[in-house]
């Protein structure tokens, strides 16, 4: 059968086959201590240099089972190339202890000695059964396993003839086919639940992307009015309960209705991403929050702040925005871009809330247009008194 496209996907390779690998090793001390439990009971029932060879075949694989565990743990492969020749790797592996289990049905049969023969009968079943969890994470591995396994057992117990040797053969190989049964489904389980894993992250992934976007401006990429409100609510309750500063700025283009009628809206839009970036990038903590609240209406939220450093965050901006040198023609402030600023602060004694930092910021921006523009105006003590 050809693989389907799920298995050579690498999101789904690479659990599978960190999940088989991560459980060799108890696939190897089962295979020890069950090569060890074999020796022990037929020690003196077989020929001893059969269950000798036997039991240095057995080491041998599983040792090189044991250096291709850890080979994959030093290489730790992503690409899908890689991943397919581990695969390999891990499905020679389970095949080489199928082929060496299988020869003790074989080789370590004893012709005569009914209890004997249970007993090898026993431990191969226990051993295909308990193989189910531990290879049916990689596909063919489960079944390059337990064929080998089953059918040499199967075919010497039928092959001594009577009723009751041959009931129990034709059990083995029921047996044998009902694990496959269950392994094929094991291997389905497991790789419907990565798919649903990887679904499940993707959609979260998806939704804390999309949760994210609609709190930025779609024109700047600077935070909208939505965040600044969020951040305001976390910096105020946080500014109250740890007794520190928490200043506002308010900004507003100049003769921004001018510009547009002068240069057009594409232009204008080009001039509203430029000056968003500048303020964005003008912030050097990560607190700090420059938002897009209005049309040509910014907002800066600077935590652990007082007024006086507010202030000089501001002349910051403004120096910023005037480095720009975007020309504006139309202002009758100057012949370049310019920015009014409003600034108030929690400390004052008229900030008794959020909306109230808000109002006398607002009320200071009003004052430094109203006084001239391009220049910045704080609020002091009360909303009465501005300072330019």
């Amino acid at each position: 059968m050809p693989p389907s496209s799920d298995s050579r996907d690498p999101g789904i390779l690479v659990p599978q086959i960190a999940q088989s690998f991560r459980q060799l090793p108890i696939s190897l001390i089962a295979n020890l201590a069950n090569g060890l439990i074999i020796a022990a009971v037929l020690w003196g029932a077989v020929p001893t240099p059969v269950l000798l060879s036997w039991s240095v075949l057995l080491i041998a694989v599983t040792g090189a089972r044991f250096l291709s565990l850890r080979a994959f743990g030093n290489a730790s492969p992503k690409s899908e190339p890689d991943l397919a020749v581990w695969t390999t790797y891990f499905v020679a592996g389970a095949c080489a202890a199928g082929v060496v289990w299988g020869l003790s049905g074989i080789l370590l049969f004893h012709p005569s000695s009914f209890p004997h023969q249970v007993v090898l009968a026993f431990v191969l079943g226990g051993m295909v059964a308990g193989a189910v969890p531990l290879l049916s994470s990689v596909r063919y591995a489960y079944g390059c396993f337990a064929i080998p396994v089953v059918v040499p057992i199967g075919i010497r117990m039928m092959w001594v003839g009577d009723r009751i040797h041959l009931v129990m053969g034709l059990l083995m190989i029921i047996f044998g086919l009902t694990m496959l049964a269950t392994s094929a489904q094991v291997h389905r389980l497991f790789r419907d639940a990565e798919k649903l894993r990887r679904e499940l992250f993707s959609s979260s992934e998806v939704a804390q992307a999309l949760e994210y976007l609609v709190r930025l401006d779609s024109l700047t990429g600077i935070p909208n009015r939505r965040l600044f409100e969020e951040e305001l609510g976390k910096e105020w309750a946080r500014a109250k309960r740890d007794n520190v500063a928490l200043s506002l700025i308010m900004a507003d283009i100049d003769h921004f209705k001018e510009y547009n009628d002068h240069y057009g809206h594409p232009a204008g839009d080009l001039c509203l991403v430029d000056v968003a970036q500048a303020m964005h990038h003008a912030l050097s903590r990560p607190g700090d929050v420059a938002a897009r609240i209005g049309g040509e209406e910014f907002a800066i939220l600077l935590p652990q702040t007082d007024l006086d450093g507010a202030i000089a965050v501001a002349e910051q901006l403004r120096e910023r925005i005037l480095a720009l040198n975007l020309p504006h023609d139309a202002s009758p402030v100057a012949s370049q871009v310019t920015l009014s600023f409003g600034v108030s602060s929690c400390d004052l004694a008229s900030v008794s809330s959020p909306a109230e930092l808000i109002r006398t910021s607002d009320i200071a921006l009003y004052e430094a247009k109203r006084c001239g523009r391009n220049q910045i105006v704080a609020a002091r003590k009360t909303t009465s008194v501005l300072v330019a």
